[in-house]
């Protein structure tokens, strides 16, 4: 069973056409068969009733002939008239059929004018009952006398006819041969069916989910942080309201964002003035230890606002995304450190082509192995390549974090004191940026202690 399940699993299509054709074909080819099998029971009825109607004007005009003719030409008259659905004998008793049909014998008596002295015995049977009946055996009797074959098992009319001469006319009617129940020519017919539906089917879906197509192609992108052009309402109904829906989602986080970008900038420069003048009221301040604290702490402030303004300033300039070599970007990267006389080692190989924005990614890769540098004396950088993703990892061999940290650092103007204490300068926006600029190419950043020492950055692209 679970077997079974496994295979239909791998079998069963993913995409809505491909389940939405499959449903249809098996609905199809259903109907198919139940038509065909209608069709059939319709058909062997009709047959049925024709050729009973045929068969009684052939044995009217074998009767008359039979009537008028000397009993010498009795057997030719026979010879020629049987065939392959009528089976037609003299004899001295009659077939005595069980269970009578008077529309039939009442037809026989009109055609004939027949007196009511002669005797008119027909019978109207299906095969079960046929088979069932007291003249089953005289019908054998006549099958074998003419050919020596079994009969076959599709009786419509048997019965006799009574002649001037005191004579019966026996006579059996069969059913004309069928086709078989699935012929070439039907499988031929249900194929061409099936591949004409299934074309239209394919052409249609795909033509009112391409609208779905695009859609979800602009939600990724979107998620990447591109800027995207609204989507052109088309396709049914559904799929229109659900592209306007989108189209009115993304009108509202961009302005959420513009908004939010400028209220930022606003806030940070509007503070320079305040912060400015605190500054020169400190100059009046006496000599000594108060007077250096203070200029200090004005110091970092300053610092703070000019790092939250240069973000600012890159959120609101967004940069086109394009293809790039993420191992050119990483050895490029690499050898500039290296230039410098900085231990950075790149571990990335071959070639790995990805859609993304080169520097922003960049910015994020120099934060990462520059706190490494910083704060473990050198670092070492890998690529690799998953069926869903890309992960660059920045590895070093420094006393790594205390676990409790490792989110708390992606905070904005969060700074550890001891194991990542921060030089002059730095404010504690960076990790939070590149994790924001990852964030905005769909991707994630995180930082884990490694099992042998040190920290492990890590950045999962999305492929």
């Amino acid at each position: 069973m679970t077997l079974i399940r496994r295979l239909c699993s791998r079998l069963w299509p993913k995409g809505l056409t491909g389940q939405i054709v499959l449903v249809a074909l098996a609905g199809l080819v259903l109907i198919q068969l139940l038509s065909i099998q209608i069709y059939r029971s319709d058909r062997e009825e009709a047959l049925g009733y024709v050729n009973s109607r045929n068969a009684m004007q052939r044995i009217i005009s074998v009767v008359r002939l039979l009537t008028l003719s000397p009993p010498s030409l009795y057997h030719e008259i026979l010879k020629a008239s049987r065939s392959e659905t009528l089976l037609l004998r003299l004899s001295d008793e009659p077939l005595q059929p069980d269970n009578r049909s008077p529309r039939f014998e009442k037809l026989v008596r009109t055609k004939l004018d027949y007196p009511p002295q002669l005797a008119v015995e027909i019978s109207a049977e299906l095969k079960q009952e046929f088979q069932r009946s007291q003249a089953w055996r005289h019908h054998n009797r006549m099958m074998k006398d003419r050919s020596g074959m079994p009969p076959p098992q599709d009786m419509r009319l048997y019965g006799s006819i009574q002649l001037p001469n005191g004579n019966w006319l026996q006579f059996s009617s069969l059913v004309d041969k069928e086709s078989a129940s699935w012929s070439w020519q039907t499988t031929l017919n249900l194929l061409l069916v099936a591949s004409l539906v299934i074309g239209l089917m394919i052409w249609l879906f795909r033509r009112a989910t391409l609208p779905l197509k695009q859609l979800a192609a602009n939600a990724d992108r979107l998620g990447r942080g591109e800027d995207i052009e609204p989507l052109r309402e088309a396709g049914p109904t559904e799929i229109r309201e659900s592209i306007q829906a989108f189209n009115r989602m993304h009108t509202r986080l961009a302005r959420f964002v513009q908004d939010r970008t400028r209220m930022l900038a606003a806030i940070s420069h509007d503070l320079r003035t305040p912060i400015t003048s605190l500054r020169l009221r400190s100059e009046f301040l006496a000599d000594g230890e108060d007077k250096e604290r203070f200029q200090q702490t004005l110091q970092q402030m300053e610092q703070m606002l000019a790092a939250t303004l240069s973000f600012a300033r890159e959120e609101g300039q967004q940069e086109a995304t394009r293809e790039l070599d993420l191992v050119s970007l990483l050895e490029s990267l690499c050898d500039d450190y290296a230039d410098t006389g900085q231990p950075v080692t790149c571990l990335a190989e071959g070639k790995q082509v990805y859609a993304c924005r080169a520097n922003t990614l960049r910015r994020v890769l120099q934060n990462l192995i520059g706190n490494a540098i910083k704060y473990a004396g050198g670092a070492e950088v890998s690529l690799e390549r998953t069926d869903a993703e890309l992960l660059i990892r920045v590895c070093d061999n420094g006393p790594g974090i205390d676990p409790s940290q490792l989110e708390e650092v992606f905070k904005p103007f969060v700074r550890l004191d001891e194991a990542r204490n921060t030089e002059s300068g730095s404010v504690g926006l960076g990790l939070a940026i590149a994790r924001t600029l990852v964030h905005q190419h769909g991707g994630e950043l995180t930082l884990h202690n490694r099992a042998e020492g040190g920290l492990e950055a890590r950045i999962r692209l999305p492929l």
